[in-house]
């Protein structure tokens, strides 16, 4: 069967005293219909809709044009992209990108997890976007890979080719239980890591995650890849993102934050040597000052395909740039305000010339600060950190059609929504997004 749509529709609604307490600072207004019209076989009929309900997982991206993407897992376990189309109204078209795939495979399968990627831009040729699922039988999980769509046409989401990855790292564990996957954003070559889930080592000690990078480059099956950076194995590690280091030759690594005991660790592990694959490939190991432990870190795409690394710690806001990340480097404290503590999630942007960095703090408030890159490294020209939403569960911004990190999509306590400005300095907007009953 082929995948499921339906379309949706975003309304403002500014005259919800919850949302309006939550979107702090930001402009709502009246216009949440109880009606929308549907057609069906040439005929017209009219149905309720109601707003999308919060979403168990949600990334977002954005077309070329600079249209919205919201890929989400919904409490049903189906993997969905919620996309915007833009007229005289916000609208919004959702497909289902996972129950075909499922129902072929995995009768009695859900979708436990995904991950995306939008490749970064190459001037002349389409962005790619690159995702992966996680579907659980009951009993163990699958890895499934679909590559290199379009971020210009997405008629590819109406039946998206989904290539199962079947662990083939030597002996299958009895249950698979892949713990976490990642993409990288590189237009020079394609790198995927997950872990999977470690068994108790007996000592009462955490279980420790395995970690592989996935060979997707050849034709066949992708192959499972050990990650043999040699990495203290007593290291827990709690934090981790994609990116590549100044002289990487061509291959991202992970930035592993954790602890071994009471002393921090912050590493950068290339996912395999350069030169020689079966290799270990050395880490660098950094450092926030006074050793301090990171409470989130998050990697952004350079042009050159470098990342630059941002980090939080203690109510402070600190920098490794691409070239400072030799093995030893120490992080630049940017910023220091009550409104960094206790930070939950971070996303940082290289765009329009500038570095951009949203996060999630444990009071639930979106705080953005940021600065013009060619003077990133000098901590007076960083912007004061403000908050943008306040009640927010859970975000993900996204860049626009500008380029420019100017739209975001949050969980509340109810719902889902997006709040977007139209360019930097404009006040922020929130919607509702509304769907079919």
């Amino acid at each position: 069967m082929g995948s499921m749509s339906c379309n949706l529709v975003a309304r403002y609604t500014g005259c919800d005293p919850f949302t309006m307490a939550t979107l702090a600072g930001v402009r709502s207004r009246c216009a949440p219909p109880a009606t929308a019209p549907r057609r069906a076989a040439g005929q017209s009929t009219t149905s309720a809709i109601v707003p999308m309900q919060n979403q168990e997982k949600f990334e977002a991206r954005h077309t070329d044009a600079g249209n919205a993407l919201l890929f989400s897992i919904d409490a049903g376990g189906v993997l969905s992209l919620t996309r915007e189309v833009k007229g005289s109204a916000p609208a919004w078209q959702r497909e289902d990108l996972s129950s075909a795939q499922i129902r072929r495979d995995l009768p009695r399968g859900r979708c436990t997890d995904f991950a995306s990627a939008l490749s970064v831009p190459v001037p002349g040729r389409p962005g790619a976007i690159h995702l992966a699922m996680v579907v659980n039988d009951g009993r163990s999980d699958h890895l499934y890979l679909s590559l290199s769509n379009s971020a210009s046409d997405l008629a590819w989401s109406a039946a998206p080719v989904w290539t199962a990855c079947p662990f083939n790292a030597g002996a299958a564990p009895a249950r698979l239980a892949i713990a976490g996957i990642q993409i990288g954003e590189a237009n020079d070559g394609l790198f995927i890591a997950v872990d999977l889930a470690g068994q108790p080592d007996g000592g009462g000690g955490a279980p420790r995650r395995k970690r592989y990078y996935l060979d997707a480059g050849q034709a066949g099956t992708p192959r499972w890849m050990p990650h043999n950076a040699p990495i203290d194995a007593a290291a827990v590690i709690y934090a981790s993102c994609l990116g590549r280091s100044q002289g990487g030759w061509k291959v991202d690594g992970l930035y592993l934050a954790g602890r071994i005991g009471d002393t921090a660790q912050l590493i950068y592990a290339p996912l395999y040597h350069p030169f020689s694959p079966s290799m270990p490939a050395m880490p660098r190991r950094l450092a926030l000052p006074d050793d301090l432990a990171a409470d989130t870190i998050a990697a952004c795409r350079n042009a050159d395909n470098t990342a630059s690394l941002f980090a939080t710690s203690g109510g402070a806001l600190y920098f490794f740039s691409a070239t400072n990340q030799f093995d030893g480097a120490q992080a630049l404290r940017l910023l220091a305000d009550p409104l960094f503590e206790g930070m939950r999630t971070l996303f940082a942007f290289a765009a329009d010339g500038r570095f951009t960095v949203l996060g999630l703090n444990g009071a639930g408030q979106v705080v953005t600060t940021g600065a013009d890159q060619v003077v990133a490294a000098e901590p007076a020209h960083w912007s004061t950190p403000r908050v943008i939403l306040s009640g927010a569960a859970a975000i993900a911004p996204c860049l626009d059609g500008e380029r420019s990190p100017n739209t975001l999509f949050a969980q509340t306590a109810k719902r889902m929504v997006k709040v977007s400005r139209p360019s930097a300095g404009a006040a922020w907007t929130g919607h509702d997004i509304f769907v079919p009953a």
